[in-house]
């Protein structure tokens, strides 16, 4: 299967200008793919976008990806990243990209395709964590669930580990390696804390760094504990919990 020919013969399909042995085509209105064949020419690089394509923004990131081809195709990594991307107007800070089996452009109609595309797409380095921190289906459920890589206007999505516990509201995390979460569900389960006797919060940031909070009825308060870096657990009042809380996963 040669992806080249495969990509120029999709309808309404055309040359993407600028970048070498690169395609553009629309399937539906507001949906505009873009896709940039690697130096070696068996494998495909493919940004998405939902009505929010930015040409030069696509440009930018097939360009980065045929560059590091060599090293998005061979390490080999479910979820990869190209640190120190700018692009004017924008506030991205990495290329990301997603090795076939995490994404699932092409798995249905061209399943030959699928397995020599790499979705590319910008992001932010507070998404992303070493590859080792990530279990089970962890990378495919962060793609699909809470990267929206196809919204080329989206602000960062934080990496998220969480495990919590709640007497009060019977809510909590059974799984011994945590979930994948959106940072509401840590705001919620934070706010809930507060006169909740025997219950905690624990999460974990992109940097690896782990907090562990829970409500001290002997001292009346909420407490804070990094437990990465040890000491002892400090007094927290909710608004400055929930601001640390914010800050710590950027």
């Amino acid at each position: 299967m040669n992806p080249a020919d495969v990509i120029s013969g999709f309808p309404g399909v055309t040359v993407f200008e600028g970048v070498p042995d690169a395609w553009h085509w629309s399937p539906a209105p507001g949906l505009d793919f873009a896709a940039a064949l690697s130096p070696d020419g068996e494998h495909l690089f493919q940004v998405n976008a939902r009505d929010t394509y930015d040409q030069e923004l696509v440009g930018a990131l097939l360009v980065a990806a045929r560059e590091n081809s060599s090293r998005l195709l061979t390490d080999g990594v479910p979820l990869s990243t190209l640190p120190g991307f700018r692009h004017p107007g924008r506030g991205f800070e990495v290329v990301a990209a997603a090795r076939p089996g995490i994404h699932r452009y092409h798995e249905v109609q061209q399943p030959e395709l699928q397995k020599a595309t790499w979705a590319v797409f910008p992001g932010y380095e507070c998404e992303f964590a070493e590859p080792a921190r990530y279990f089970g289906d962890d990378a495919r459920k962060s793609f699909i669930k809470f990267l929206n890589p196809a919204d080329l206007d989206r602000g960062p999505t934080p990496f998220l580990r969480m495990w919590w516990n709640n007497t009060v509201t019977k809510a909590g995390t059974e799984e011994p390696g945590g979930i994948l979460a959106a940072t509401s569900t840590l705001y919620r389960e934070l706010e809930l804390l507060e006169g909740a006797q025997g219950s905690f919060v624990l999460y974990e940031n992109f940097r690896g760094e782990i907090y562990h909070v829970e409500w001290d009825a002997r001292r009346d308060a909420l407490t804070l504990q990094g437990t990465s870096g040890g000491g002892e657990p400090r007094d927290i009042e909710s608004a400055a919990l929930l601001s640390f809380a914010e800050n710590s996963l950027r």
